[in-house]
């Protein structure tokens, strides 16, 4: 097979992959129904067959594709080119790697298409020209920065086992689990709508601060009766009655729960030994209190793939900005400036002054 040159085969990958697609999406078209022909069953080819095939095989041939200078109508008469498995094979990795058996047809259809294309735009002159040059250069650049993006990702995804382990151990609070009782108490007391009466935001506003007070003095006397060992299914009845809440408490018990699964706010929870009752948390809704049950550390092997994939990021994007912090670049700020927003204003019109405020000194 005659190879085009790495700038011509920039466009021929991207050709193809462009032609690819649009004979995909034609033929994603509903299908029309036809009677199923009442013929016998036909075993199908098994993905052995592929492998019989030996790499110096000719796969495709195309007859009339040959490589001619510019603006030459010759064509030897045996003008023919051969591609064979090896060859073909080495074109689908780079596209898609483990292409799969039944789309390799269609690719190589495609790919016939784009060199006969190719070889007509060379015939025409089309690769010669400045034009020409600077979209190969830019093709070239493309295919560089995605190779060295991906090498730098390939190095990052290399971690050790025992940077793995120091990051365990560095962040050992990270990889706990805690089960504990959690009681939710209201910020405000339900009214009735026929209960509610109208009045000015500022009344409103009072109210509204008056009640959550009241829930807030509530919630501490709660956590007074929790520290002193009161069952929490009861607490949390007892603080959904004061809500005014026609809500039944349900098991107050959340188990194996890790620091990302916990508000903010509550995080200091992760501090608490087995038996001990948290302080009164303010959530946006409701007051929160907690009582520790339990608490785990998560074996390494069970953390390790989730700290590997952790390190693996970090190092990517420190790799990254190392790349891009080391180009340091300067441009020109009179070239590069933005233009001015449009105007209805006439060219030569002065813009309109606003008169003066009386009001205003």
């Amino acid at each position: 097979m005659r190879f085009v040159s790495g700038g011509w085969a920039c466009v021929l990958l991207m050709l193809i992959l462009t032609t690819t697609g649009l004979a995909v999406g034609q033929a994603s078209s509903t299908p029309t129904l036809k009677p199923r022909p009442n013929t016998p069953v036909v075993e199908l080819e098994t993905p052995d067959a592929q492998a019989k095939v030996s790499p110096d095989t000719p796969v495709v041939t195309v007859q009339g594709l040959c490589e001619k200078p510019a603006g030459s109508t010759a064509t030897p008469s045996d003008c023919k080119t051969v591609i064979t498995r090896a060859e073909f094979e080495k074109i689908t990795n780079v596209v898609q790697p483990n292409m799969p058996a039944a789309a390799k047809k269609q690719f190589a259809s495609n790919y016939v298409l784009a060199l006969v294309l190719a070889e007509k735009a060379h015939e025409m002159g089309l690769d010669q020209g400045p034009g020409f040059d600077a979209q190969m250069q830019i093709a070239r650049l493309q295919i560089l920065a995605k190779e060295g993006g991906r090498r730098i990702q390939e190095d990052a995804s290399k971690v050790p086992d025992s940077e793995v382990e120091n990051y365990y151990k560095q962040h050992a609070a990270d990889f706990k689990t805690i089960t504990y009782e959690r009681l939710y108490v209201p910020r405000q007391k339900e009214v009735s709508a026929a209960a509610q009466k109208p009045g000015t935001p500022d009344a409103q506003k009072a109210k509204s601060a008056e009640t959550e007070w009241a829930m807030k003095e509530e919630a501490d006397k709660l956590r007074a009766q929790a520290v002193a060992g009161e069952d929490f299914m009861k607490l949390q009845q007892e603080a959904y009655d004061f809500a005014g809440s026609k809500v039944k408490a349900s098991n107050p018990k959340v188990e194996n729960v890790r620091k990302a699964n916990v508000p903010q706010s509550a995080l200091t929870i992760f501090d608490l030994k087995k038996g001990e009752v948290s302080q009164v948390f303010a959530d946006p809704a409701a007051f929160m209190i907690y009582k520790v049950e339990s608490v785990q550390d998560l074996p390494l092997a069970t953390v390790h793939d989730e700290i590997a994939r952790t390190l693996q990021a970090q190092k990517v994007k420190s790799a990254f900005d190392a790349v891009q912090n080391s180009a340091k670049p300067t441009f020109d700020d009179a070239y590069f400036a933005v233009p001015a927003p449009p105007t209805m204003r006439n060219p030569n019109e002065l813009p309109t002054m606003k008169s003066p405020d009386p009001g205003k000194k």
